[in-house]
């Protein structure tokens, strides 16, 4: 039988297709507007990469720890707010099968998988019981754009494993949502 790091290698394939995101503005290609438009300090010289990345990072850490702490983030020039939210976890039978809301422990699926080939067949996965599911809303009602269905915020791994800890330690206010 294989180790459990070789099972994990050979079903994740690790390495095997480069990841791309596409269609993202970020701090990139910010940073390439700048320098081509010759963005100045006032002794004229133009910003460094790192200085205008520390920057940025610094801003997103700051506005991360506002949010995980369960305030209202309202951006600037009217572009909406940020807050964490959450709705009751449901669980309803439906056509015969269980529906529910619950979020994969993927952890333990894996762990499950190397143990039961036939479970990995099916593809059956371990969900995580919880009594709320809370997620980042990105509120747009407020905001002075135009086409607002066509903007997205997605929060990336570091930011919801960091709320993912803060919530299991129990130090996150959060907004309650009506499912009504």
């Amino acid at each position: 039988m294989m180790s459990y790091q070789a099972f994990l290698n050979r079903l994740q394939k690790r390495g095997s297709k480069p990841h791309t995101i596409s269609h993202c503005l970020g701090a990139r290609d910010a940073w390439k507007w700048v320098r081509k438009n010759k963005w100045r300090l006032l002794d004229h010289n133009t910003v460094s990469h790192t200085l205008y990345s520390c920057v940025i990072d610094s801003v997103n850490e700051i506005l991360v720890e506002q949010i995980l702490e369960g305030h209202k983030v309202d951006l600037p020039c009217g572009m909406g707010s940020f807050y964490l939210a959450s709705i009751p976890a449901r669980v309803a039978i439906e056509k015969g099968e269980i529906k529910t809301n619950y979020r994969t422990d993927w952890l333990k699926t894996l762990q499950l998988w190397y143990v039961d080939e036939e479970a990995r067949n099916s593809h059956k996965t371990v969900k995580r019981v919880q009594d709320e599911i809370t997620f980042i809303r990105y509120d747009k009602t407020r905001a002075n754009y135009t086409n607002k269905r066509f903007y997205l915020f997605r929060a990336n791994r570091s930011f919801v494993r960091k709320m993912g800890r803060a919530i299991e330690e129990r130090k996150v206010n959060v907004m309650k949502l009506n499912t009504d």
